[in-house]
């Protein structure tokens, strides 16, 4: 049996929900939430409750799965949105995309992305990023280094800085002021 099931109670640790039909107006048993990958790499999205979605239960059985919901007038589906195109839009309003027909991963995250890992390695021919960066640890650079305006070190501007002690001739000047 195929019916719509609004989202009643949810139990994301056991990966089960409960759902109300309108009809009947009575919570079913709990069901799982059926995902799209759950040995070896893993997929896990949670419906929230009062979301409608569609509900499978065999023959005789109130033991079914919440297969998810779909996306209709109320609900439109993400901008950007299409084939080979997978958004996922988060209640904060951040974004991850992935297009798969360009190669193209978009990240617009509203808050703080934290990856803890061993080492990352981006490769792309060029990188960009929009605001302020902190490095806590070193930076090592094959290749140059250009700035539109100005370098500092310990206070000491590489555009402005002077130098003490300066002599005429083959002798080296003091450090940096």
């Amino acid at each position: 049996m195929i019916r719509y099931g609004t989202v009643s109670s949810i139990f994301p640790e056991k990966g089960t929900i409960k759902v109300t039909f309108e009809d009947i107006d009575i919570p079913s048993v709990e069901i799982p939430v059926l995902q799209g990958r759950t040995e070896g790499t893993k997929h896990y999205s949670f419906p929230k409750i009062g979301e409608v979605g569609i509900c499978v239960f065999p023959e005789n059985t109130f033991n079914g799965f919440y297969l998810g919901s779909g996306y209709d007038e109320a609900t439109p589906v993400p901008a950007g949105a299409g084939a080979g195109v997978e958004i996922t839009v988060f209640n904060d309003g951040t974004i991850i995309s992935y297009d798969e027909n360009n190669s193209k991963l978009y990240i617009n995250c509203k808050n703080q992305i934290e990856i803890v890992a061993q080492s990352i390695k981006i490769e792309c021919p060029k990188t960009q990023i929009t605001g302020d960066i902190d490095v806590n640890g070193s930076i090592n650079i094959k290749g140059k280094l250009d700035a539109s305006e100005d370098v500092t070190a310990s206070g000491i501007s590489l555009k402005s800085h002077s130098h003490n002690k300066v002599k005429a001739g083959g002798d080296k000047t003091g450090g940096p002021e």
